[in-house]
């Protein structure tokens, strides 16, 4: 059986943790303290984890005090990290890999600044660099959702060009609202080590995605309010 690796996610607005729907500030769901959640999936066995500061991403505010926190405690514990969500520069990117074993996600950044990206790239090596595409109506969707950027091939090509080995793939349709995941084209997962977010509502959704040849699954909601559990899914066999 094919499986895809199970990253739990954990969102955070104001301190809070949220899962929003469609990405649309406004529409979060509140699920309380990120530090006692990351606790808990620690203690399921998480070994890595993805971390986006919602705030940051749309430009009102941040979190990066929390999300250095998370991110530091995590790796204390053995766990990798993936953390987004508004770096926008070098500077900010390169600062955040300093956070713990952390995977930086690059999104704006890549599309408005490529040598900027590549600077990145080049100093973290491509083990530690992911690219976002955030898909809506077959392009990219950049500035936290709220902007139009290229289509999605085009945008596949300039990830190959400068080098990217990891893409996060989501459609902003699908996130938050567990109504069937995220289904990167055969061709994007053929090139890079695709993980898919957002749609995710439980293990056919899972399996759907190993079969597709999906690297690995990023789970928010349905973790969160027990529709799946890390502990069910190691004891299937599973990688979390």
């Amino acid at each position: 059986m094919s499986t895809v690796k199970v990253i739990p996610a954990i969102d955070v607005s104001r301190g809070r943790l949220v899962r929003l729907v469609k990405g649309e500030m406004g529409s979060e769901r509140v699920y309380g303290d990120p530090e006692a959640w990351l606790e808990r999936l620690l203690d399921a066995g998480a070994g890595l984890i993805h971390i986006v500061d919602l705030d940051a991403a749309q430009g009102v505010g941040d979190n990066r005090g929390l999300v250095k926190r998370l991110a530091a405690r995590a790796s204390e514990a053995g766990a990798a990290v993936e953390v987004g969500g508004g770096l926008r520069t070098p500077g900010e990117a390169l600062e955040a890999a300093t956070w713990g074993d952390v995977r930086v996600i690059l999104g704006t950044l890549v599309y408005i600044d490529p040598p900027a990206a590549r600077c990145v790239l080049a100093k973290l090596g491509a083990e530690r660099v992911m690219a976002a595409l955030d898909i809506r109506g077959g392009r990219v969707a950049l500035g936290g959702w709220r902007r139009t950027g290229p289509p999605l091939g085009e945008a596949a090509r300039l990830l190959g060009m400068l080098g990217f080995r990891y893409v996060l793939y989501t459609e902003v349709e699908r996130d938050g609202v567990m109504a069937g995941p995220s289904r990167p084209p055969r061709w994007l997962t053929g090139s890079f080590r695709v993980i898919a977010a957002g749609g995710v509502s439980g293990l056919a959704d899972l399996e759907e995605l190993a079969g597709a040849g999906v690297y690995g699954a990023v789970v928010g909601r349905a973790l969160v309010e027990g529709r799946i559990s890390l502990e069910d899914m190691a004891a299937r066999g599973w990688e979390v």
